[in-house]
């Protein structure tokens, strides 16, 4: 953390208190520091003597976007994160409406209440169909309330006064508390004017009695302001339309309404959910089938030798946030589509973030307290995906003749693979790399750089003994046994001396590894079925009765996630979980805490799950029964027993730290031929991570290829340094902090990256940007059947108030002028057509400058409900007296 970070934090650490005595002493008591494990947080407790922890910190925020507040209602746990650019003297503004967007969040919890869809104070005409308050317009209140008291405090300045007094006429306009159209446009001021009195009328009890005198004096036309109101009002429009502008100028595409909705734009009710997903899992399956007869048909008019250009995407999941409808994607449907768990781990108001993304609603189909369920994330990702042409199955990259990059596509219907030549710089996310076998060392983990480590030690010490074992191990065939085999053509006595001898670590680390492959292989032969990779569970390729005494070495999430799947499969399991400790952010999801007080005896539960904690594990081991049955055992690093056996184990100990599979066969073209193989963190300008780029180059040629998703977040060792390493495990934690319960690759974190990563991708290729690849001649289909729940709206993206433009400059999600860093993400290869672009991207160009998950209107590359392009505001009656508008928000 800088010293400007460091002084921002000890700023807010000191007004938090401040804002609290001032505006919410009724709703919150306490407030001190406390630093607890490494952990510091302010401890607050409710009016029934409730705790609650909210914790401050920095990051690198959008521009634009001030603050944001992840909230864990689970364990009441909350961590508010101030963009490490905020002005120092926004920060009680801010401060006042995280708090009031907290309590409001908490409190829709407490009755398990449903989240509205839409904000009702935003600019503009439009009205829910349902007028009420959502957390982020509560928060919104509490910007009011601490305006109003800082424009009555007679211990501030006459400037700091009339400051606080602009800002807060600026934010009625922002909030839709006033006509914007002048007064002689009598129809358009009207319709305003009567959809301000509504805003207004749900708002007024929640304001506190100065905020409340201010908007009698200030929530009026322009036209009845004073001179000098007016002016300070005028000025802020204008620095509005300027940023408006702006953001105007890079471009507009057409956008998508959020997944999950009917074909009338109406949100699919939560019974529908399983047969919503089947319809659309259908349709992706018959968008498939399309693309491929598309393909082959191209395939058959063209020379041998060449292919079919595409731009391409390989993987999808959460990453298809970003999804580009003009590139061919080839998704495997792997993940979420396959696991046996019934929902991610994760609570509605732990993810409540992934409305920005465009992905989906997670209160649409869960309370808020509730996990979401799985079918929720299989909608919203195969509705993304069949936007535009694609695979269902898996590819592979490749050299082919004249250094082009060609794809090798795999379906998953099993019909013959197709390729296609790749135009521009592929983008990679096909997840979370693969798990390590236990024993294997971190940093030599699998058997071909074991290989590879001790063949470079055996040709340094180039006696005859070493140099004829490098060559019987560089001859072993890869794939299983290889292993085992590499241990007995290293037994020469005289080689084994050289190996212990060695001064690099990496050495006796390789050895490791080959030792742990080789119990492992013998251990899958010994007990065919019963010793698994969780990644194994996880999939569902597995037979839970298979066993009933179950040993999982490990205790993080693929562990307790593959405990649950075990125990719901088969009610006679009884599961052992061993390892180190649990990490903080387990006991901060909605699963780990329910699923042991459910089955493990030290919560309450019915003792079918046991923890051991505290295990250092090593390579798997097997014994004997007395009738003759193999059985599994838990050792530890030292190759003995820990006294924990079972009949079936399963390895959750973390992954291995490599480069997707996708890009092996280019890897090994480059390093064979002498090449480079380099890798960049990628940033856009906010500073937002959006994966890596690899740069693949050799005999002339250079190949680019673009990692992101979940695959990004564990970079392989053997191509970036440390220092890149670092600079990742440190931003982790600002992307999800343990205390929500997520981590940097899962769903949230990830479809938010993939939402930036599509902004800045269509930036690009925006005005003054980089040209864009043509489209094909022969385009493949580019989208399902019009039967479709989710159709694309034909009309432009829309103009909303939430997508309109940056914030007027009294509110404090507006974020000062000056930008940041530039970005450090260099150009990419890969171009479209001019006025293409990411849908998902123009939108997000055009979101609320908060930045935060707002549900009214768009968020970034979605329209929420039925408010389609072009629909006419619900404000349809004619002002009556006193503005009517229902009920105060609840």
């Amino acid at each position: 953390m800088s010293t400007d970070e460091r002084r921002l934090l000890a700023e807010a650490e000191a007004a938090l208190p401040v804002v609290l005595r001032d505006l919410y002493a009724d709703r919150l008591r306490g407030g001190n520091l406390v630093e607890e494990d490494g952990r510091r947080f302010f401890a607050l407790s409710d009016t029934a003597g409730k705790r609650l922890e909210l914790r401050l910190d920095t990051a690198p925020l959008p521009e634009g976007s001030l603050s944001r507040t992840f909230t864990n209602t689970t364990y009441d746990r909350y961590v508010t994160q101030l963009s490490d650019r905020l002005p120092p003297e926004r920060l009680g503004q801010v401060l006042s409406r995280e708090v009031g967007e907290l309590l409001a969040v908490r409190d829709r919890a407490a009755v398990n209440g449903t989240a509205p869809r839409e904000n009702l104070l935003a600019g503009g005409a439009t009205l829910p169909a349902r007028p009420r308050l959502s957390e982020e317009d509560l928060g919104r209140v509490g910007e009011f309330n601490y305006l109003a008291t800082r424009m009555n405090d007679a211990s501030a300045g006459a400037p700091e006064r009339r400051e606080a007094h602009d800002r807060f006429s600026a934010l009625i306009d922002d909030s839709g508390l006033r006509p914007v159209s002048p007064a002689h446009d009598t129809a358009a001021h009207s319709v305003e004017q009567y959809a301000a009195n509504v805003r207004l009328d749900i708002a007024r009890p929640h304001l506190r009695e100065p905020a409340r005198d201010a908007m009698a004096e200030l929530a009026v036309p322009i036209e009845r302001l004073g001179v000098e109101d007016a002016r300070a009002l005028s000025e802020a429009r204008a620095q509005a339309q300027a940023r408006d502008t702006q953001v105007s100028a890079l471009g507009a595409s057409p956008s998508f309404p959020m997944p999950g909705l009917r074909a009338d734009g109406t949100p699919i009710p939560r019974e529908e959910l399983a047969r919503a997903a089947a319809e659309v899992a259908e349709q992706r399956t018959a968008l498939s089938g399309r693309t491929l007869d598309a393909l082959r048909a191209e395939q058959a008019t063209l020379p041998e030798g060449r292919y079919p250009q595409r731009q391409i995407m390989i993987g999808g999941g959460a990453a298809l946030a970003g999804r580009d409808p003009n590139v061919l994607l080839v998704d495997a449907r792997g993940r979420w589509h396959v696991d046996p768990i019934e929902a991610i781990v994760q609570s509605a108001d732990q993810v409540r973030h992934l409305r920005q993304s465009g992905m989906g609603d997670p209160y649409q189909f869960a309370d808020p307290q509730q996990r979401v369920p799985l079918p929720a994330l299989q909608l919203w990702e195969d509705t993304a995906a069949a936007r535009g042409p694609l695979v269902d199955g898996r590819a592979g990259l490749g050299i082919g003749a004249e250094g082009r990059l060609i794809a090798e596509i795999t379906p998953a219907d099993g019909s013959s693979p197709v390729k296609v030549e790749v135009q521009g710089s592929p983008l990679v996310a096909t997840g979370i790399p693969p798990e390590i076998i236990p024993g294997a060392n971190r940093q030599v983990p699998t058997v071909p750089e074991a290989t590879g480590v001790l063949a470079e030690h055996l040709t340094a010490v180039g006696t005859p003994e070493t140099l004829r074992a490098r060559d019987q191990l560089l001859s072993l065939p890869a794939g299983e046994g290889r292993a085992a085999a590499s241990l007995d053509a290293l037994a020469d006595p005289r080689v084994a001396d050289a190996l212990r001898s060695a001064g690099d670590p990496r050495v006796a680390g390789a050895a490791e590894t080959l030792r742990a492959t080789a119990a492992w292989e013998r251990a899958v032969a010994a007990a065919p079925g019963r010793v698994l990779m969780g990644d194994e569970v996880g999939d569902g390729d597995y037979n839970p009765r298979a066993a009933n005494e179950w040993v999982i070495a490990g205790v993080g999430g693929a562990a307790i996630a593959n405990a649950e799947i075990i125990l719901q499969a088969n009610p006679d399991a009884k599961v052992s979980m061993v390892g180190k400790d649990a990490p903080f952010v387990l006991k901060n999801d909605a699963q780990y805490t329910a699923l042991r007080r459910a089955h493990d005896a030290e919560y309450g539960g019915d003792g079918r799950l046991v923890t051991y904690s505290d295990r250092r594990l090593g390579e798997v081991g097997t014994v004997t029964a007395p009738d003759g049955q193999v059985r599994v055992a838990a050792l530890d690093d030292q190759g003995r027993s820990l006294g924990i056996e079972g009949d079936a184990y399963v390895a959750c100990l973390g992954r291995v730290s490599r480069l997707p599979h996708a890009l092996d066969s280019v890897e090994s073209w480059a390093r064979e031929s002498g090449g480079q193989v380099r890798g960049e963190l990628l940033f856009d300008k906010d500073r937002q991570y959006l994966g890596y780029r690899m740069e693949f180059e050799a005999a002339g040629q250079k190949q680019t290829v673009d990692v992101t998703g979940a695959a990004s977040r564990m970079l392989p060792g053997n191509v970036f340094s440390q220092d890149d390493m670092a600079r990742l495990t440190a931003l982790d934690p600002k992307t999800a902090p343990p205390e929500s319960g997520n981590v940097s690759a899962g769903f949230m974190a990830t479809a938010l990256q993939g939402s930036h990563l599509a902004r800045h991708r269509a930036a690009e290729g925006g005005p003054g940007g980089p040209s864009t690849t043509p489209a094909s001649p022969n385009p493949t289909p580019t989208g399902p059947a019009p039967t479709s729940p989710n159709p694309t709206p034909s009309g432009p993206a829309p103009t909303g108030p939430a997508s309109a433009g940056p914030t007027p400059a009294g509110s404090a999600s507006a974020a000062p002028a000056t930008a940041g860093p530039t970005t450090t993400a260099p150009a990419t290869a890969a171009t479209a057509t001019p006025g293409s672009g990411n849908p998902i991207a123009s939108a997000a160009r055009r979101q609320s400058a908060r930045g935060s998950a707002t549900p009214s209107g768009p968020v970034s590359g979605s329209t929420p409900g039925p408010a389609t392009p072009g629909q006419p505001p619900r404000a349809t009656r004619p002002p009556q007296p006193g503005g009517g508008g229902g009920a105060p928000g609840r």
